[in-house]
């Protein structure tokens, strides 16, 4: 039986085929040394003038490039953390920011969204959490893995908080800010508030299928910027020039590569609701964003599978699939979404529908 994996985070598609020729003509033209630790003028003015055509004015002295986005927030858990701050994080949320954290000063805080609520994220949740120490709010829009997108009043009024908290930032991971399925879109900076303290981390990995190149950028307070490209000149040096020009082409085709993209979500992201609904006893969020649904499983732990083995946990769920079905999901308890698993559906329409039949017969084989 062939081995079905829905747990990559990286999508199947071919990255565009602008990044691959102007990369290459970069690389064939000599441009194979380090780029400017900021990047170049042509990729910041285009990030610039991407945020421009949506409707927000940002200098290009606000934004960073960087070597993917997780590079981007390393860089930001540096110089805005300081012994015991907290960072103040909504889960369900993607498990890479707890590991990041391992590495810097902040420590987690946790606020619960469920479900039963859309994952919505409360004000007054929030103001439980927050306190003197809070230093950084970071929220994923759309999130990984729900696929839950913020609106601009959630944004509006989440930003009004950091009012109240004046050593407050918030950073907004826009990495999926393109992978919309049609609820409206609002990037944290196009929002009313204290844009003094609000960040917003992106890149090329997950709506142009580049995870492999290492390209993100960052977006904020000029100081923050100044301070960030100072530490990533002392550590990376600078995202390789042929990489830049690979980024700079897709941003300035951004729509010719995007489109064919979205097409094929959007029609995975129903197949995955269709099978997902043929399966009794499971309840999930239809994604706004992002290429993933969370599942909610838990009926089917505590089952005993054909083997006479029990599915105590959501590993042993996990690993059932795996071992038993040659089905491949995230554990959810990873992302703090107990009894959950993260299925991605950026992956060809053939497996995608073997994977959810497979689905539905093993969990309808656990007594």
């Amino acid at each position: 039986m062939t081995e079905l994996n829905l747990a990559s985070g990286a999508s199947y598609f071919k990255s565009p085929e602008a990044a691959v020729a102007a990369a290459i003509t970069a690389i064939n033209a000599g441009q194979t040394y380090y780029g400017p630790a900021e990047g170049t003028a042509e990729l910041r003015n285009a990030i610039a003038e991407r945020y421009l055509q949506e409707g927000v004015t940002i200098n290009p002295e606000q934004v960073m490039v960087t070597p993917g986005t997780k590079q981007a927030l390393y860089n930001l858990f540096t110089i805005l953390l300081r012994d015991d701050d907290e960072v103040v994080i909504p889960v369900p949320a993607w498990f890479g920011f707890y590991e990041l954290l391992k590495y810097s000063k902040g420590r987690l805080v946790t606020v619960q969204t469920s479900l039963e609520d859309d994952y919505s994220l409360g004000v007054n949740a929030l103001r439980n959490v927050l306190n003197e120490k809070s230093r950084i709010l970071l929220l994923t829009n759309p999130a990984n893995p729900t696929g839950r997108i913020y609106s601009r009043h959630e944004l509006e009024t989440i930003l009004e908080l950091l009012n109240d908290y004046p050593d407050l930032y918030l950073i907004s991971d826009e990495i999926y800010d393109l992978d919309t399925y049609g609820k409206p879109y609002t990037s944290a900076l196009g929002c009313k508030g204290p844009q003094e303290r609000v960040i917003v981390v992106n890149g090329f990995s997950k709506n142009f299928a580049m995870s492999g190149w290492r390209i993100g950028y960052m977006v904020g307070p000029t100081k923050i910027m100044k301070q960030s490209i100072d530490f990533q000149s002392s550590t990376f040096s600078g995202v390789s020039m042929f990489i830049q020009e690979a980024a700079l082409a897709t941003i300035t085709q951004q729509s010719a590569a995007l489109t064919p993209m979205l097409e094929v979500l959007q029609e995975n992201r129903r197949i995955m609701q269709q099978g997902l609904e043929a399966i009794p006893n499971v309840r999930f969020y239809v994604p706004d964003g992002a290429y993933y649904f969370f599942p909610d499983l838990s009926y089917y732990l505590g089952k005993t599978t054909p083997d006479g083995e029990t599915t105590t946990s959501t590993e042993d769920l996990c690993n059932y699939l795996q071992n038993k079905h040659n089905l491949v999901v995230v554990n959810g308890d990873k992302f703090g979404g107990m009894g959950h698993v993260r299925m991605s559906f950026a992956v060809e329409q053939p497996e995608l529908v073997q994977a959810m039949a497979r689905l539905k017969d093993a969990l309808l084989q656990l007594i």
